[in-house]
């Protein structure tokens, strides 16, 4: 994504929001972050607040973008809202977990005394199975490739610790596969089983698509990702991170209002 800064003050919300005869409200969407180099997600992760703005400003509110990972993002833009006006919460995870129970929770409460809600993190969106699947569907036609005799692999984290993270996922694949769009869903995980690369060798040289399931870019998509569909063989289509498609601003917007 491309950094924008965000132009449309919480004042023009108001003032929308008067006209619209709705009521005001401010919102930050919130991911992790990278913290070995913060800024460029950052960066993107407030250019997408800008976008979702566009969309929301006629209901009166106002988005801003933030990560946990570089210093103050957070603090920054919950000190943005009005007085009086309610803050909600999007938190950009791919499932609940330490980061979006305890570490989000306590950051805003330490910053902010105004009403806060926490919306549901976008890996358990309900409109985000049918994005995923329309997304590998489209990239297989693109391809002259039938969705019907395809396998999708959903490449996803995973945790040693938390099993809400593959629960996430599971249900995702679930949901897909109950489409009846694909001939298999599969799901592989970064950090246990079945792995990437397990979840992706068999396939040979039938149609098939590998899309991430990771709200941003990093090192796992960037690097693990690729490598694991390497050592399986994989020759089908591997497609940007979820996170990163083009419909998820009106995903997040519809999700706010």
């Amino acid at each position: 994504m491309t950094s924008v800064t965000a132009h449309t003050t919480t004042s023009e919300a108001g003032k929308t929001a008067e006209n619209t005869g709705t009521a005001p409200a401010f919102a930050i969407v919130v991911a992790h972050g990278l913290p070995s180099n913060p800024e460029p997600l950052d960066k993107a992760v407030a250019a997408l607040a800008t976008k979702i703005s566009h969309i929301t400003l006629a209901t009166g509110i106002a988005v801003r973008g933030a990560t946990l990972a570089k210093r103050g993002s957070l603090e920054c833009a919950l000190s943005e809202a009005p007085s009086g006006v309610p803050i909600r919460i999007y938190p950009f995870f791919m499932s609940e977990g330490y980061f979006t129970q305890k570490v989000l929770p306590r950051r805003v409460a330490a910053t902010s005394a105004q009403a806060v809600s926490f919306l549901p993190p976008f890996g358990l969106d309900p409109l985000l199975p049918s994005l995923c699947a329309r997304r590998a569907s489209a990239a297989l036609t693109q391809r002259g490739q039938s969705p019907s005799e395809a396998v999708l692999v959903l490449a996803a984290h995973g945790s040693q610790t938390n099993p809400a993270s593959a629960d996430a996922t599971r249900s995702v694949a679930r949901q897909i596969a109950d489409m009846g769009i694909f001939r298999e869903v599969r799901a592989g995980f970064v950090e246990e089983v079945p792995s990437i690369t397990e979840a992706a060798r068999g396939i040979g040289a039938a149609p098939a698509v590998c899309l991430p399931l990771f709200a941003t870019s990093g090192g796992h998509v960037e690097d693990d990702i690729p490598e694991a569909l390497a050592a399986a063989d994989f020759r089908g289509i591997l497609l940007p991170p979820i996170g990163e498609d083009s419909d998820i601003p009106a995903l997040i917007a519809a999700a706010l209002t």
